[in-house]
């Protein structure tokens, strides 16, 4: 079958199919690239265009810009001051959170003279034998851990080194949780929040093994300390339990 020059191909000593190369009309050499082929008037050449590479202006020199991990002051000329968003004492306000995790608890107003509901948190006994429950009670500016014994129809919090009994509170409910050992005013990761103080410092619920009792209280990071009321009086621990939300 011919080309599309009209030529027919034939094959080399070698047994290689061959394209015949030249012009079928005038014989004119085909073989060469297109921008080197002889001038042949029934095959003209291809115009071949040169693309020019585009060259950026270069860089200004690096004596204009900042020193690595610097950066220009704004108006005036001055740094700002640096942040520090740390409680006295170096702790987190707050524990972390990351994703994935879910809140599984829920706070419950209630006042003495009501029963607390059925999905109230027990948190230790008293002296003789009363369950107590966790809850949690404004006094002064703070929202402070507090304890409640329903068989003394009372709730305690613990305040400027007394205890003081509250008739409203919160009670811990639907949580989750359970009580894992700690010292010196830390706190697990997913500590349950119990209150925060009149200057934003976030205190969380712990417990303590007192006069035959396991008392409720609060941790105080800040102070390193958490402090339970009892016997009227405000009694600080170094070793503690700190109750914590499960994550399963």
């Amino acid at each position: 079958m011919n080309n599309a020059r009209g030529q027919k191909p034939y094959k080399s000593p070698f047994g290689f199919k061959i394209e015949p190369s030249n012009c079928a009309t005038c014989r004119h050499n085909l073989s060469y690239p297109q921008h080197q082929r002889p001038q042949c008037p029934h095959h003209p050449p291809v115009e071949i265009h040169h693309h020019h590479h585009y060259t950026p202006p270069s860089a200004p020199p690096s004596s204009n810009y900042p020193a690595a991990g610097s950066y220009y002051p704004p108006a005036g000329g001055h740094y700002p001051p640096p942040v520090n968003n740390y409680p006295p004492g170096g702790y987190y306000p707050s524990p972390p959170s990351y994703p994935g995790f879910v809140k599984s608890y829920s706070w419950v107003d209630s006042s003495l003279g009501h029963a607390l509901p059925h999905t109230a948190v027990r948190g230790g006994t008293d002296v003789d034998g009363q369950p107590m429950y966790v809850g949690r009670a404004h006094h002064e500016r703070d929202l402070i851990p507090a304890k409640i014994i329903p068989g003394r129809r009372c709730c305690y919090v613990s305040y400027n080194g007394k205890e003081h009994a509250k008739s409203t509170y919160q009670v811990l409910c639907d949580a989750r949780a359970e009580w894992v050992p700690d010292q010196g005013g830390r706190v697990h990761p997913d500590a349950i929040e119990g209150g925060r103080t009149d200057n934003g410092e976030t205190l969380y619920i712990g417990r303590v093994i007192h006069k035959n009792s396991m008392t409720i209280g609060k941790i105080h990071p800040s102070h390193r300390t958490c402090y339970i009321p009892f016997d009227g009086a405000e009694v600080g621990y170094q070793n503690y339990e700190v109750l914590i939300s499960r994550k399963y």
